[in-house]
C-alpha cells in the first residue's frame, strides 16, 4: 500500500503522528481519565486545548454538545470520574443517551468562536479509505481526528508489542480482541501511523488510563476499518483549511456529511 507522502516524511520504524498528534496525545494524556458518559466531550476537549483554546473541563463541551448521560458503562478496574460541575441531562435508557456528533462539532465551533471546523468524514469504510484519508490530512497544519467506534471490533489494548511488531512484518493481525465492549459506540483519537512491510498499525488515544499504555494503543488498520463500519470521524481543523479536508474527504472515497 502506498503512503502517498513523498520525500520519506514517514518513518517506517516508529509512529509518524498526524500535524500536531504529539501534543494532541499528551494533552489528553493528562486529562485523562474522561467522566462518566464524556468520550466524546473528553476527545472534543483534547482537540481544543491542542488548538490553543483553554477549555475549562469536560463539562463545558458536553453542555455545549448537547451531551445525555446514561448508565455507567467503564472498563473492568476503572474507578471512573464521577464528578461534574454541570447539571447534564441523565436517562436510564442506553438508547437515549450519548452525544451526536452533528452536535459535538457545533460544540467545536462554538467553543472555538468559529476557529475550528470539524468535518465529518463517513461511508464504505475500506482499509484503503482510512488510509488516504489519514495521510490526505498531512496537508493541514494541524489536526485531531475524532473517530466514533464499535470498541468491539478493535484488538486488545494491552496486545503485546512483540504481536505488533510480527503483524507490521506479517500483516497477520494478532490473536488479542477487545475486552471492553461499551453499548452505543465509544470516542477515540486516531493520532498517529506505523507502517511495516505487510502491514499498517494506528496509534489510538483513548479515554481511559487502562485502555494501552496509559490511554495510547496501537490497532490494526483492519480492526479500526471494522470499528468504523456505519459509523465515521470528525477531521477538526483550522476553519481556513475546511476546503482542504473536504478534499482529503472525497478523494479518500468518502463522504463529508454527519450520519447521525
Amino acid at each position: 500500500m502506498s503512503s502517498g507522502i513523498d520525500g520519506g516524511q514517514l518513518d517506517l520504524s516508529g509512529v509518524r503522528w498526524l500535524p500536531g498528534g504529539a501534543r494532541l496525545a499528551a494533552l489528553a494524556q493528562a486529562e485523562l481519565p474522561q467522566k462518566d458518559g464524556l468520550a466524546a466531550a473528553f476527545c472534543g476537549l483534547a482537540a481544543l486545548r491542542a488548538a490553543g483554546f483553554d477549555v475549562r473541563d469536560q463539562d463545558a463541551v458536553a453542555a455545549a454538545a448537547g451531551t445525555v448521560r446514561g448508565p455507567v458503562v467503564r472498563p473492568p478496574g476503572e474507578a471512573g470520574r464521577p464528578g461534574f460541575r454541570l447539571p447534564l441531562p441523565v436517562v436510564d435508557d442506553p438508547a437515549a443517551a450519548g452525544t451526536r456528533v452533528s452536535g459535538l462539532a457545533a460544540a467545536l465551533g462554538t467553543l472555538s468562536a468559529g476557529a475550528l471546523s470539524a468535518v465529518p468524514a463517513t461511508g464504505a469504510w475500506t482499509t484503503e479509505a482510512l488510509f488516504d484519508l489519514l495521510v490526505g490530512l498531512w496537508d493541514v497544519p494541524r489536526v485531531a481526528v475524532i473517530a466514533r467506534i464499535d470498541a468491539a471490533e478493535l484488538g486488545a489494548a494491552d496486545t503485546p508489542e512483540r504481536a505488533l511488531l510480527d503483524y507490521l512484518d506479517t500483516g497477520v493481525p494478532p490473536l488479542w480482541t477487545s475486552r471492553w465492549r461499551p453499548p452505543g459506540g465509544h470516542f477515540v483519537l486516531p493520532a498517529g501511523i506505523r507502517i511495516g512491510a505487510e502491514g499498517t498499525l494506528l496509534s489510538v488515544v483513548d479515554t481511559y488510563p487502562s485502555l494501552g499504555d496509559n490511554g495510547i494503543h496501537d490497532q490494526p488498520l483492519e480492526w479500526m476499518t471494522a470499528a468504523l463500519g456505519g459509523l465515521g470521524v470528525l477531521v477538526v481543523v483550522d476553519a481556513d483549511q475546511t476546503a482542504v479536508t473536504h478534499e482529503a474527504v472525497r478523494a479518500a472515497g468518502l463522504t463529508p456529511s454527519f450520519w447521525d
